[in-house]
């Protein structure tokens, strides 16, 4: 297992496989909810198990903002949710960053408490889905 550390343009195909089907297809988040101005900017995380076939992603926004981290469902409960959280909390430390935040969907909550992120307990509504502001120092 492990993580990369790319761009956008260098990680397009692997992104968007990924994210299409957790968030689109398998969450019914409409298409235009998923992608937006802020992928081409960020930097982004991809997983892999002993293949190339990507099993996993997660971005890195310049405001410490991580979001999109998604891992397809038969790699679920392995590990790349951990690593792909640990390596942007890594990588936003090495660019100065000294607090990372997300917008966690309600049913993760749990995982990111595992990670160190708390919340001021506030749920509202994005791409259709429950979320909750979390944040953490780093």
């Amino acid at each position: 297992m492990n993580v990369l550390t790319s761009d956008w343009n260098s990680s397009k195909d692997q992104l968007t496989f990924v994210r299409k089907q957790v968030f689109i297809i398998e969450q019914g988040i409409p298409p235009e909810a998923e992608w937006d101005e802020h992928d081409k900017n960020a930097v982004h995380f991809v997983s892999f198990g002993t293949t190339a076939v990507p099993t996993g992603t997660c971005r890195l926004l310049q405001d410490g903002h991580i979001g999109r981290l998604a891992v397809l469902p038969a790699y679920r409960l392995r590990g790349y949710g951990d690593m792909l959280l640990q390596k942007a909390v890594q990588v936003a430390r090495e660019m100065g960053i000294k607090k990372v935040f997300l917008d966690a969907q309600v049913e993760a909550q749990a995982f990111y408490e595992k990670h160190n992120f708390t919340t001021d307990g506030k749920v509202f509504l994005e791409a259709t889905k429950l979320h909750i502001r979390m944040e953490r120092e780093i």
